[in-house]
């Protein structure tokens, strides 16, 4: 029998689980969303409940015991309201005509995009997503009359971002070169040539020179390791102009309340104010979640089932560069699988450090 300290113990650790079943069942993949906490957090919280007899899990949903519904009342708890405004789903941006026919156009020229793969930690946001993020650029007034570079782009925002015909000239650098033969070959198809360029580049490798300051505008979805992430963002704030502006993604997924605080410390010391955090503004539509190896489905503390929605997503971040451009990371860095995967990757493959190619960082310095 539970003891009143071991009640009092559950409610504060796994209280925002009680009020999301208060108002009805919820899957695994519902409340690892809806959480916004770390996975290993989670997962120990449902563990606690279920053994503790105050959740049950059936036809792949938990929901409240009587025991659980009672102890909710003891404490105070209501069941969760979803308060986000309907219209921008919480996003704060909405697709105006125009953009409506962006997105259209959009999901034609992707339709035979690259299937993502493991190697390079790749999982793509939805259409919408990619438009949406153009859309917010331009909010902000960072694309009319820029120089934007993509670092990194199994997404295809720079296809999205083409088609506004908003910044004055884009720029990819992609590793996977499956993905800078497809974005040249529809900025060829679409006479974009000069205005949509793209390169083979990975992080690994120093800047290149042509791309250093060269630019007023970086977007990155990066790897979510505490020195891949500012990995990514120091190649970014190198090819900034003074002043410039960057954008990238952050995951509670990935990434623990901790490793957050470590990388906004990282920004702070690359030069930039956090002007913007838009709270899982991006989804990702994530394919054969069961048949992968991440942490997520092999510790799940229930067999999971197929996620009945799309349950990864991530932050928004807006970042204002306050001063000359300081970027931890400059010339060649050797990574191998570290620069994917940590202790705290939930949703990416362990592999191998055979898995990531070893370069010859020499040969590719700046």
């Amino acid at each position: 029998m539970q003891t009143k300290g071991t009640e009092a113990s559950v409610v504060v650790d796994a209280r925002y689980i009680l009020a999301e079943l208060l108002d009805g069942p919820r899957s695994y993949w519902a409340l690892l969303r809806s959480s916004r906490r770390h996975p290993a957090e989670v997962i120990a919280d449902l563990r606690q409940l279920l053994r503790s007899g105050l959740v049950e899990y059936a036809g792949h949903e938990f929901s409240l015991t009587p025991e659980g519904t009672a102890l909710a009342a003891r404490y105070g708890l209501r069941a969760h309201r979803d308060v986000k405004c309907p219209s921008c789903r919480g996003r704060g941006v909405i697709l105006p005509g125009e953009f409506r026919s962006i997105l259209e156009r959009f999901r034609e020229l992707t339709r035979q995009r690259p299937e993502a793969i493991a190697l390079y930690d790749q999982g793509a946001v939805t259409p919408e997503v990619s438009v949406l993020r153009v859309a917010f650029m331009y909010q902000q007034g960072d694309l009319e009359g820029r120089d934007l570079l993509l670092l990194g782009d199994d997404d295809l925002t720079c296809i999205a971002a083409a088609l506004s015909g908003l910044p004055r000239r884009i720029h990819v650098a992609e590793a996977d070169e499956r993905l800078v033969s497809f974005i040249a070959d529809v900025a060829q198809a679409e006479g974009w040539d000069d205005y949509l360029t793209v390169q083979t580049y990975d992080v690994r490798w120093g800047l290149p020179e042509e791309l250093r300051g060269r630019f007023d505008v970086f977007f990155t979805d990066p790897v979510e390791t505490l020195n891949g992430i500012l990995l990514f963002l120091s190649r970014g704030t190198e090819a900034l102009r003074e002043g410039g502006t960057g954008y990238f993604g952050l995951t509670h997924l990935e990434a623990s309340a901790s490793k957050w605080r470590e990388i906004q410390r990282g920004l702070l010391e690359m030069g930039y104010a956090i002007t913007a955090i838009l709270p899982q503004f991006q989804e990702y539509a994530l394919e054969h979640v069961l048949q992968n190896d991440w942490r997520v489905v092999t510790e799940a503390p229930v067999p999971p089932g197929e996620p009945d929605m799309l349950f990864y997503t991530s932050s928004l971040f807006r970042l204002q560069l306050v001063g000359p451009p300081q970027p931890v990371y400059t010339g060649p860095v050797m990574m191998g699988r570290e620069l994917y995967y940590d202790e705290e990757a939930y949703v990416t493959s362990p592999g191998s450090p055979d898995d990531i190619p070893s370069e010859s960082f020499a040969d590719r310095s700046p």
